[in-house]
């Protein structure tokens, strides 16, 4: 009979064990960081997927306990209702979010030395300038061949400028009165 108790005890002891084992992994609880890759607030939802509801959102950087995780790729949070996405996390405080240096754009140095290859010298002539209702009702002249080249004059219709050169679309154009040079687009002359 001793034996039977002993083993009795034996087995309580290690149930007992086991369940206390189990209710402290259970409620471990540790940190990990939202760290969004955009920077963008870590979503909170109401279950382990993105098919669950928004509750909430972690700003990036934010400390977030967590119980552990539940489903594949999911934390459970502390309150044991809501996830978060395991790989958007962080056991490690991310600094601070730095953008991504934005993708090279096609260099406007490259389309205007097609430009400027197309240029020619004249025999300078007066051509008269004409404004358009896209234009705000001006003639604008611009210090390189394009339309996004910085504005150096806008001129009223009627004015008159010499050419002293002429590129695809574009003739370089003098002010008669000051001597300033730019760039006219053919759209803005009278033919």
């Amino acid at each position: 009979m001793n034996k039977r108790i002993l083993s009795l005890i034996a087995v309580v002891v290690l149930l007992a064990t086991m369940c206390v084992a189990f209710v402290t992994t259970a409620s471990a609880d540790y940190v990990v960081y939202s760290k969004c890759p955009n920077g963008k607030p870590l979503h909170e939802r109401s279950g382990p997927g993105k098919e669950y509801s928004i509750v909430g959102n972690f700003p990036y950087g934010s400390e977030i306990w967590v119980i552990g995780e539940t489903s594949p790729g999911w934390l459970q949070l502390n309150d044991g209702n809501t996830f978060v996405q395991a790989s958007l996390t962080s056991t490690t405080k991310p600094g601070p979010y730095v953008p991504p240096a934005p993708k090279p754009t096609k260099d406007p140095s490259q389309s205007l030395d097609s430009i400027y290859a197309t240029a020619r010298t004249v025999d300078p002539y007066i051509i008269t300038l004409r404004a358009t209702a896209r234009s705000n009702g001006v003639a604008n002249v611009r210090w390189a061949p394009s339309k996004k080249a910085k504005l150096l004059a806008a001129y009223p219709s009627g004015t008159q400028v010499r050419v002293i050169a002429e590129l695809k679309n574009w003739y370089q154009v003098e002010d008669l009165v000051t001597g300033a040079v730019g760039y006219v687009n053919t759209a803005y002359v009278v033919k």
